[in-house]
């Protein structure tokens, strides 16, 4: 596994930021040579503009969608060329501020851990064995080995000061059922 660390200014368009930015171009040049007509999905896609199929909670960002992820993505059916995105609102703050800001309310079930967790299991349904997943939030988790997912690359971008890490996961999936931590 590649471990880098690499300082960049904060932004809240997580895509834009320089080293996340390359690291993103790189691996879908890499996936797009390996994978014969690749789809890039982004299930919060904000301003990434790096996805085939998009979707955003927000009515006045570009996107091809304009759903809850969740709802989203259990709406999409396998495809054997999908890749995934995955750039979640990072806390309970932000998901509030997310669903504020289009008129939702939130509660218990879209502030907890349990939101992220139904989100990576939907992910993990709709990617195929051999595809990949490249994440981005403040740890290092990803999609999991626990969801059938290898850990192949993970970038850390420090930001200064008070700033959290944004911290990258890229990973490709290995087995397709998902196991129980006991």
């Amino acid at each position: 596994m590649k471990i880098t660390r690499s300082w960049a200014m904060p932004n809240k368009n997580t895509f834009s930021i320089k080293p996340i930015e390359e690291l993103i171009a790189r691996w879908v040049n890499e996936i797009s040579s390996c994978h014969t007509m690749a789809k890039f999905v982004d299930p919060f896609c904000g301003k990434n503009e790096w996805a085939d199929i998009t979707n955003d909670l927000n009515p006045d960002i570009q996107a091809m969608h304009h759903q809850d992820a969740l709802e989203f993505l259990k709406n999409m059916t396998p495809d054997n060329r999908v890749h995934f995105f995955f750039d979640p609102p990072y806390s309970p703050r932000q998901i509030s501020e997310s669903y504020k800001n289009v008129g939702i309310k939130t509660n218990m079930q879209t502030t907890q851990s349990s939101w992220y967790s139904n989100i990576k299991n939907e992910i993990a349904r709709l990617t195929p064995v051999g595809n990949y997943v490249i994440s981005a939030c403040w740890n290092s988790n990803g999609i999991g080995m626990s969801r059938g997912f290898e850990m192949i690359e993970i970038l850390i971008v420090p930001h200064g000061g008070w700033h959290n890490d944004t911290i990258v996961t890229v990973e490709r999936k290995v087995q397709n059922q998902i196991t129980t931590q006991k």
